[in-house]
């Protein structure tokens, strides 16, 4: 197999890549939580009905933002472009995913500290950071996919 083939076949592949990641990430950082805690309430016998926004008013989608940030910096650098692109675009979602980060951090500072803790904000912010990040690594993902298939040509 060439490198022509070896492209080829990657360009071919990146599309379904790009879907499980962000798959993997928001299943483990959204969706496992969510389901776990439905069913610890079953096994213990409580008639606890969990939302999403009560189990994560403490801005823990902040640190989902912040795994799929890291994820998609993995990607970028081992991609194709010119350096200065890569560490742009790093640095765009480093920030990014730091801030998603902070929501989660800061809530739970607050909440340890016995400070005047508001979930309704954290809920906000992080649910907002979660979607910047989610953005960013969609963006890049599919830079990342249309590069490798002109790569490839």
């Amino acid at each position: 197999m060439n490198m022509l083939d070896a492209l080829n076949f990657v360009a071919a592949q990146a599309p379904l890549r790009c879907l499980l990641w962000l798959a993997l990430f928001m299943i483990l950082g959204v969706v496992v939580p969510f389901f776990m805690t439905r069913a610890w309430n079953q096994q213990h016998g409580l008639a606890v009905q969990s939302h999403p926004r009560e189990l994560f008013q403490r801005g823990e989608l902040g640190l989902a933002g912040l795994w799929l940030a890291i994820a998609s910096i993995w990607n970028l650098q081992t991609s194709f472009f010119v350096p200065y692109v890569v560490a742009i675009g790093s640095v765009m979602l480093a920030f990014s995913g730091i801030m998603a980060g902070s929501v989660w951090i800061e809530s739970h500072c607050r909440q340890s500290a016995g400070l005047g803790l508001n979930p309704k904000r954290a809920w906000r912010d992080s649910r907002n950071m979660l979607f910047l990040v989610v953005s960013m690594a969609a963006v890049t993902e599919i830079l990342l996919d249309r590069y490798a298939k002109v790569v490839a040509q």
